[in-house]
């Protein structure tokens, strides 16, 4: 099998310590049947990359069949009206590229890339993945029986058990805590009509994006997606708008007994907010002081002072409508109670007394420096630009993303961390053997033990 080898050539005018990041012009266009094309010219490697996003997710799933987007997603680039999945999987490998699908929970997507003298060849399988799919039973029957397998898998990873339990917890009936691969039930009743009706609902031209950049002449490249998709016919969208989720009051422990576990894996956090917030700056800086990168409090605590793990980190993973806030980590059965001590009170100290001016520079630097990197494919523009469409962001996010960290001001950051650094409405969840449990739980909040089968129903 051929393979396009991607340079990673950074942008000349990519430079984490300059205010602005310069990134090459786009063009916009919306052809008549509503869909919005954008094209930009990247000429560093030869290849093409193509990004199709709709909106509409896992978010969207009936509610008694949570995995309907993601199995319908996997499904798209596994048989068309004209191509079965292995004629798929044989054109793409011939060209060197690859073709991708998945969902989110608030969109579905498409992503193509190949050599730019292939280009042809791959729209014409690119649009006939996104506007042909036929769900083929054989494929579903597959995909359903990999999935099941996964979930009984699943058992025996502790880490997975805490995190699917804390996600459907926290969010409790909101959309957002539904299980994006689905549930031994749902897997087991989702039909080909259930997965063709739900493509129908979202995959309209007017509800969707296109992005394509590469090497290669946007005035060509918007003729062919106009040849292979303007004749996509129209159609209405069938979803509703998601709601912000609703905060978890008050502490509450969740420990699912896991009797040969050695090590307690923790999941402690509750709702965030949407990746539109206006205060999405000054928390990003302030999480990577406390809970993200090899050197943040959290690291610097649990490590390096007290050996009480190998790995701690904090981040709010952000949505549409809302996200969380989640703290995780892990420690041996019989130093739990002494890790939970340590977060909590660590959490309690960054609230009073909040980050030093040499850590918020410090994050900063680091931040910008990850974004910049993070420019340098033209994958990663594509799903930066679709992002940007799917959230709101302003038009110029990209440009001025590193000028808006570099002026984050401490006395906001103070301020976000009191607002979002939770600490008396808190959800933790100890996935651990429920008879080593400590007893300093109690003390923490209500207490409820849960099996493993529940944790992965």
């Amino acid at each position: 099998m051929k393979q396009i080898l991607v340079l990673l050539v950074a942008f000349s005018c990519v430079d984490a310590s300059a205010q602005r990041i310069n990134i090459p012009p786009v063009e916009r266009d919306t052809l008549e049947n509503g869909l919005t094309v954008v094209l930009m010219k990247y000429d560093r490697v030869p290849v093409v990359h193509l990004r199709l996003m709709v909106r509409g997710g896992s978010a969207d799933d009936p509610a008694d069949r949570p995995g309907v987007a993601s199995m319908m997603a996997a499904l798209l680039k596994e048989g068309t009206t004209s191509r079965s999945s292995a004629e798929i999987a044989d054109e793409i490998d011939f060209t060197g590229g690859y073709v991708s699908t998945g969902a989110g929970l608030d969109y579905c997507a498409v992503t193509m890339e190949v050599l730019s003298k292939d280009l042809d060849t791959g729209i014409d399988l690119f649009s006939d993945v996104v506007l042909r799919p036929s769900f083929p039973q054989a494929e579903l029957d597959r995909e359903r029986k990999q999935r099941l397998a996964e979930l009984e898998g699943m058992k025996e990873d502790p880490s997975a058990i805490a995190s699917r339990v804390f996600t459907r917890n926290v969010y409790g009936d909101h959309p957002y805590g539904r299980q994006v691969e689905g549930t031994f039930a749902s897997l087991g009743a989702i039909t080909r009509e259930d997965l063709d009706r739900f493509y129908r609902s979202i995959f309209v031209p007017g509800n969707a994006m296109l992005v394509a950049v590469g090497d290669v002449d946007p005035a060509v490249l918007k003729q062919s997606l106009a040849r292979a998709f303007g004749l996509w016919e129209r159609g209405v969208v069938s979803r509703t708008i998601t709601e912000a989720p609703v905060p978890r009051p008050g502490k509450s422990i969740i420990v699912v007994d896991k009797p040969d576990a050695t090590q307690t894996q923790v999941r402690i956090g509750n709702t965030g907010v949407p990746i539109n917030h206006p205060d999405r700056f000054s928390l990003l800086v302030a999480n990577t002081v406390f809970g993200s990168g090899f050197t943040s409090r959290l690291i610097d605590e649990l490590r390096v002072k007290r050996s009480l793990t190998y790995g701690a980190s904090s981040g709010f993973p952000s949505s549409l409508a809302g996200g969380s806030y989640v703290i995780s980590t892990f420690t041996r059965t019989e130093t739990t109670a002494d890790l939970l001590a340590v977060v909590l009170d660590q959490i309690s100290l960054f609230r009073s007394d909040g980050p030093t001016a040499e850590e918020v520079d410090k994050a900063k630097n680091y931040i910008a420096g990850g974004f910049a990197r993070g420019l340098q494919t033209p994958g990663a523009l594509a799903s930066r630009i679709t992002d940007g469409e799917l959230f709101g962001l302003p038009s110029d996010y990209l440009q001025t993303y590193i000028e808006d960290v570099k002026s984050v001001r401490l006395e906001e950051m103070n301020r976000v961390i009191k607002e979002r650094f939770l600490i008396d409405d808190l959800l933790i969840v100890l996935v651990m053997p429920s008879s080593a449990r400590p007893e300093m739980l109690e003390e923490i909040g209500s207490v409820s033990v849960i099996g493993l089968d529940a944790a992965v129903e």
